[in-house]
């Protein structure tokens, strides 16, 4: 198999990143005379915190999640032992989405973390970053799942996990936080069918989806003293009231699309996953441009077959990237691939040859859990696991030319 081939590589970010690991919370700085003498840059665009800018290449940046932001380490090795910690309850990559020029993560515990292009350079050819981070204590109380858009705004639910830990976190009215350019603070959202309860008591939504139809299909709680009452929904629009369904309706919503639903580029993946000698069906968790928030698909045709291995990929598909004059093409359609370990394949270009290609190699106990493309910028979540609990988590950079 072989490895992905970045190019070129120099960060400039903070003073304290010199020692090859610290916090992200200075000015932003672009030069190494403003990084010597600690000068900030005043930047136009978003009201969000900048932390820095990156310029990735051949060596990837790894950041880990701390409980004052991402920090810069020099691989997940070194990262520090967080204990392991259920979960809903750890800090980890809840979920990514495209929006407008930006990738937009979201963190457990924390907030959202931002990556757009700096200067002018096009977004499809940019290797160099901006990192923001939009975050709120409010948070640290509550577990995000759910991550999509609303109102063409990246958006998170917070509830009450209590599954794993009893914890004395009130209720939250709403539930729903979006990202808005203009504001460096997570804003509240109502949602009308979220907040029309089946009955009187402490209903609280604890998972919300889109599900392969198009409807919006979300799961309620009321927590009782001796024992929890659960509910099950489906909306067209959130703007109404849902329709209660079904425990087995509600099942049937997380199964992933059939590959016969996927784009021509995907499904060249797909058939070469389905075929692999390493054996077993994929659920394939998708983000593109294309797409409003993430889709899943199977690998298989049978949506009957039981332990799914995971594979993420990211989707550029023929339609939306290329303008009418094919010479005047913004970028060729692209779909990357990669396993948990790393391994993975992709299929660049028009002639949609599907190649092998991986990614850094993580230590032991450590996986990937996302991929998404920004620019010429590949960047992908990663997590330590052991069974329900996660240690260090954090995502990378890596420049890519393929």
């Amino acid at each position: 198999m072989e490895a992905l081939k970045p190019y070129m590589v120099l960060i400039f970010v903070l003073a304290t990143a010199c020692s090859g690991k610290g916090n992200l919370q200075n000015p932003l700085v672009e030069s190494q005379d403003q990084l010597a003498n600690n000068e900030s840059v005043e930047i136009s665009g978003p009201a969000w915190p900048a932390l820095a800018l990156l310029r990735t290449g051949e060596n990837p940046l790894w950041f880990e999640l701390g409980e004052d932001g991402p920090r810069l380490i020099e691989s997940p090795a070194a990262a520090d032992l967080t204990p392991y910690v259920p979960w809903p309850h750890a800090r980890h990559i809840a979920g990514m989405t495209l929006w407008e020029d930006f990738l937009v993560m979201t963190v457990n515990r924390d907030g959202f973390l931002i990556l757009g292009t700096a200067g002018d350079v096009t977004a499809e050819e940019t290797t160099e970053l901006l990192l923001y981070r939009a975050a709120s204590g409010l948070w640290d109380q509550y577990t995000v799942e759910s991550f999509f858009v609303w109102d063409n705004k990246p958006a998170a639910l917070l509830y009450r996990n209590d599954f794993f830990v009893e914890h004395d976190a009130q209720p939250l009215r709403p539930q729903i936080f979006t990202l808005d350019f203009s504001s460096p603070a997570l804003l509240p959202a109502h949602i009308s069918a979220l907040e029309k309860f089946p009955d009187d008591g402490p209903w609280e939504t604890e998972l919300l989806r889109r599900g392969p139809g198009g409807f919006w299909y979300y799961r309620m709680k009321k927590k009782g003293v001796t024992q929890n009452e659960t509910a099950y929904f489906r909306a067209t629009n959130l703007l109404g009231e849902g329709q209660r369904i079904s425990f087995g309706e509600w099942m049937n919503s997380n199964r992933p699309e059939s590959p016969e639903n996927a784009p021509s580029n995907l499904a060249f993946i797909l058939a070469r996953v389905a075929g692999l000698s390493r054996g077993g069906a994929s659920t394939v968790q998708v983000l593109s441009p294309d797409f409003e928030g993430q889709r899943f698909f199977s690998s298989t045709t049978n949506l009957n077959v039981e332990n799914l291995q995971p594979l993420y990929a990211f989707l550029i598909t023929k339609g939306s990237r290329e303008e009418p004059n094919p010479s005047a093409s913004r970028m060729e359609p692209l779909v990357l691939a990669i396993f948990p370990d790393g391994s993975g394949f992709y299929s660049s270009g028009f002639d949609q040859d599907v190649l092998p290609f991986s990614l850094s190699p993580l230590p032991e106990g450590f996986v990937y859990t996302g991929i998404a493309v920004l620019g010429k910028v590949i960047v992908a979540s990663w997590e330590e696991q052991q069974e329900a609990g996660i240690g260090a988590a954090g995502f990378m950079l890596v420049s890519f030319n393929l």
